[in-house]
């Protein structure tokens, strides 16, 4: 069998000049069936929207009314305080494995990873949130706040390290028992089955 070469390199040729063409109208046809579909995707959609809003409408009696803007649920505010608290108390166990055990040179003080957990936790400004509703969760609270504060003031001095565990375990103390006191009844009897 004899092959022509000069036959092979001119359909090459033709080949390399029609690849872009052609990849072209691929691209094309292909973008019009994701068009396509789109648009069935939308329809069915909202069909199956207008058809859910026509079932809730239907009797408006029944629905609970819609939640105050002004007014958070009392139900909403403890559970942003308790993801608060587990946010504090995750700062806390973090700030508590990395206090030195030796005491700090006073320059460091800033470039310290406890100095800063500790910034960290009063940046969750506790004391911007209302306080919680019940006897034993006011008091929690505000003694939680208490220690906030010792905490920004021991921060402003030269604190050695046992004092800043000392008050980090105090305030982790109280967060505990804060959280305790907000949990659910069910989340209650949970943790005393354990």
């Amino acid at each position: 069998m004899n092959i022509n070469w000069d036959r092979v390199y001119l359909a090459y040729d033709l080949a390399k000049e029609w690849q872009i063409l052609l990849a072209g109208l691929l691209v094309f046809f292909a973008a019009l069936i994701v068009a396509g579909a789109t648009i069935r995707a939308a329809r069915m959609g909202g069909a199956a929207r207008s058809e859910a809003r026509a079932r809730s409408q239907l009797d408006l009696r029944s629905a609970p009314p819609p939640p105050s803007a002004n007014h958070a649920t009392p139900a909403a505010a403890s559970s942003e305080l308790l993801s608060i608290l587990e946010q504090l108390r995750s700062l806390i166990r973090s700030a508590l494995g990395s206090l030195p055990q030796m005491s700090e040179k006073p320059g460091e003080k800033e470039n310290s990873p406890a100095y800063f957990l500790c910034q960290r936790i009063l940046h969750l400004r506790l004391d911007q949130l209302p306080p919680p509703a019940g006897g034993a969760a006011q008091e929690g609270f505000s003694a939680l706040l208490k220690q906030l504060n010792a905490l920004r003031a021991q921060l402003k001095k030269d604190i050695a390290p046992e004092e800043l565990s000392e008050i980090l375990v105090q305030i982790n103390a109280s967060a505990r028992n804060l959280a305790a006191a907000l949990a659910p009844a069910g989340e209650k009897r949970r943790q005393a089955d354990r």
